[in-house]
């Protein structure tokens, strides 16, 4: 197939029972097909996720359509996890729909320019607490557990979780402030190691791009939280650009 655009998304966080927030994305698939015939979506496609049971529920039968819909019309569909939906990885309903779940760093090819793609918040090395949960929760029995837990249990705990995240959040909304620098030294680290033209994350619900300080001249575009406001990252051939939906 050849390709005539790539579409990066993340950090929708579709919150359960809110239908007019979860048709907004839907609405957004309708027109990927517009945009390109990949779409990427890196992480954090739900405000929290906890296994197969959740995807089965009534309220995520319009996603799945728009997913299986996309590609009906030639759009391959990637889907990443991210630390809200980590819980993800080989769901059966997205793999029913034709979505591709692929791992949490990939390499994209971009007009023969390369792509380090992923969630991004393996970039917080300054966040030892937050890397300590993220290995425990994403450790297989821990993950086993939590898919096998009746859905009220289970969706109780995920809101404690998130409530707790949310605070911290709400730190840097309080200074004014962005979570840039937390991500910058780890993407430092990686583009010491290997030479990227992109470097493309989600996580810290910053839409921007930033040159990131090596010889290469990589570039580090990190998309938003859709709560701020819908938006993607489109390449069109020629180049990546920040894309307001």
């Amino acid at each position: 197939m050849t390709t005539t655009g790539t579409v990066f998304v993340s950090d929708i966080h579709i919150h359960f029972g809110d239908a007019p927030y979860r048709d907004q994305f839907v609405r957004f698939l309708r027109r990927v097909s517009t945009l390109g015939d990949r779409l990427y979506i890196h992480g954090d496609l739900f405000d929290f996720y906890v296994g197969p049971k959740q995807g089965r529920l009534p309220f995520y039968a319009p996603l799945f359509d728009a997913i299986r819909d996309l590609r009906a019309a030639g759009v391959r569909v990637f889907v990443m996890v991210g630390n809200r939906d980590f819980t993800m990885q080989g769901d059966p309903g997205f793999i029913a729909a034709g979505a591709e779940l692929v791992p949490d760093e990939v390499l994209v090819d971009l007009g023969g320019r390369t792509a380090h793609l992923s969630h991004g918040d393996q970039f917080c090395l300054d966040d030892r607490s937050y890397l300590a949960s993220r290995a425990v929760l994403r450790f297989a029995p821990i993950t086993a557990l939590v898919r096998s837990m009746p859905w009220f249990i289970a969706s109780s705990l995920a809101k404690g979780y998130r409530k707790h995240s949310a605070r911290k959040m709400a730190k840097h909304r309080d200074r004014g402030t962005n979570r840039l620098a937390s991500i910058l030294r780890g993407v430092e680290n990686l583009v010491s190691h290997r030479q990227f033209d992109f470097v493309i994350c989600g996580h810290i619900h910053y839409l921007a791009e930033t040159p990131i300080s090596t010889g290469y001249g990589t570039r580090l575009f990190t998309t938003g939280a859709w709560e701020e406001g819908p938006n993607c990252l489109v390449f069109d051939g020629a180049d990546l650009r920040i894309l307001r939906v």
